[in-house]
């Protein structure tokens, strides 16, 4: 019997179950707690991948919530900085349109029966760098964070271009 409550697997169920409590968090003003437990979940994306792949406990559970934990994470963020203006709207379509062809490519995928699409380093590069400019948001700090959304958007387009060809050969090829 395969074990479908592996440490990568907790983790990642972990990250979607944070996501209401951070966004709660910050609609109440709770600021810091809530970049914290943002900034939290984010780390552990990292984390996460890196068990599955050192203790090799990948599964096919943990390929579908893995990335759905990322998508519902930026997705759900993304939109309620949008609501309550926080982020120029620019940046934020920008970014929440790669977040949704990614998010609805992986469930196509899927359902296709075919391999999920690794991401690269400049995908993660692009992930990771968002998830800190949404932090540094989130505690308020508007210069900085601006720079760092602007700083995204060119390794968004292109780790989406990127993404997008992978795609194309793995369902083309």
């Amino acid at each position: 019997m395969i074990n479908l409550l592996t440490i990568p697997n907790l983790i990642s169920i972990m990250r979607i179950i944070l996501i209401p409590i951070y966004l709660y968090l910050f609609v109440q003003g709770n600021y810091y707690l809530a970049a914290g437990l943002f900034s939290l979940s984010a780390a552990s994306d990292f984390v996460d991948g890196y068990i599955a792949r050192k203790l090799n406990m990948h599964s096919k559970l943990g390929k579908l919530l893995d990335p759905l934990a990322d998508k519902l994470t930026i997705i759900s963020i993304l939109l309620l900085l949008i609501k309550l203006n926080l982020i120029p709207r620019v940046v934020s379509f920008i970014i929440l349109g790669r977040e949704l062809f990614i998010f609805l490519s992986g469930i196509i995928t899927y359902f296709f029966g075919l391999n999920f699409i690794d991401p690269t380093l400049l995908g993660k590069t692009s992930i990771f760098l968002l998830y800190l400019a949404i932090a540094v948001r989130l505690t308020g700090i508007n210069i900085f964070g601006d720079w760092l959304f602007y700083l995204v958007i060119p390794i968004n387009i292109i780790s989406a271009v990127e993404y997008f060809i992978k795609a194309y050969r793995e369902v083309f090829a």
